[in-house]
C-alpha cells in the first residue's frame, strides 16, 4: 500500500472513529446530563478502549461543546432543505414547523441533549447554542418573513425580532415533547397561529 493510500486509510478510519464516539457521546448525555456523563463510558460504549475520546477531543466539554455545533448544523439542514423547496412564503412558514416537529421526532435523542443545553444552568453551552443557531434565525428572517414581505402577503414586520419570536414558539413547544418525540402542538395549528397574525388583512372591495 503506497503512503498516500495509508494516509486515506487512516483519515476514513479516523472520521468514523470520531462519529461513533460522537453518537456514543449523544447517547451518554440525553440519559446522564451533562455534569453525570462520563468520558470512560462513552469510549467503552462506542467499541473503543477508555481514554480514546482524548485522541478526538481534550475534555469532556468540548466533547460538548462539538456536539452542540454539529446538532445545530443537522437541524439547520433538515430544515432549510425542506423550506426552500417551497417559492411561497405561507407554504415556508409551514414547512418550517412541520420539518422542525419531524426534526425532534426523527432525531429525538439529540433534541433531547440540545434543548438540555438551551434551558441548562451553564451559559457557555446557551452562548455557544445561540452562535450556532444564528444561521437559523437568519433562514426564518430572510428566507420566510422577509420574502413574506416582499411577495406582499406578510404585514411590513421586523424579521429580526419576528424571526426572534418564531424560533421562541417553536424552540419552546419542541422542548415538550412525549417519549416518541410528539409536540403537544401539530404543526399545522402552530403554523396557522403565526401566520394568522404574519398575514395583511384582506382589502375590500
Amino acid at each position: 500500500m503506497t503512503p498516500r493510500h495509508k494516509d486515506t486509510k487512516r483519515t476514513q478510519i479516523m472520521t468514523e472513529t470520531r462519529q461513533l464516539l460522537m453518537d456514543a457521546a449523544i447517547q451518554e448525555f440525553a440519559q446522564y446530563g451533562y455534569e453525570n456523563a462520563n468520558i470512560n463510558r462513552i469510549s467503552t460504549s462506542a467499541g473503543f478502549a477508555k481514554g480514546t475520546i482524548y485522541n478526538y477531543f481534550p475534555s469532556k466539554r468540548a466533547l460538548m461543546l462539538a456536539l452542540i455545533e454539529e446538532t445545530a448544523q443537522l437541524h439547520l439542514d433538515f430544515i432549510a432543505e425542506r423550506v426552500r423547496r417551497e417559492q411561497d412564503a405561507g407554504r415556508r412558514m409551514e414547512r418550517f414547523f412541520e420539518a422542525g416537529f419531524d426534526f425532534v421526532a426523527t432525531y429525538l435523542t439529540q433534541g433531547r441533549v440540545m434543548i438540555n443545553s438551551l434551558y441548562g444552568p451553564d451559559p457557555e453551552f446557551r452562548q455557544v447554542m445561540y452562535q450556532a443557531y444564528l444561521p437559523m434565525f437568519e433562514l426564518v428572517g430572510r428566507d420566510i418573513i422577509g420574502l413574506g414581505i416582499s411577495q406582499g402577503t406578510f404585514r411590513p414586520v421586523d424579521p429580526t425580532t419576528t424571526a426572534g419570536l418564531l424560533m421562541n414558539i417553536y424552540l419552546g413547544i419542541a422542548s415538550q415533547t412525549d417519549d416518541t418525540g410528539k409536540t403537544w402542538q401539530s404543526a399545522d395549528q402552530v403554523a396557522d397561529f403565526v401566520l394568522n397574525g404574519l398575514r395583511k388583512p384582506a382589502t375590500s372591495v
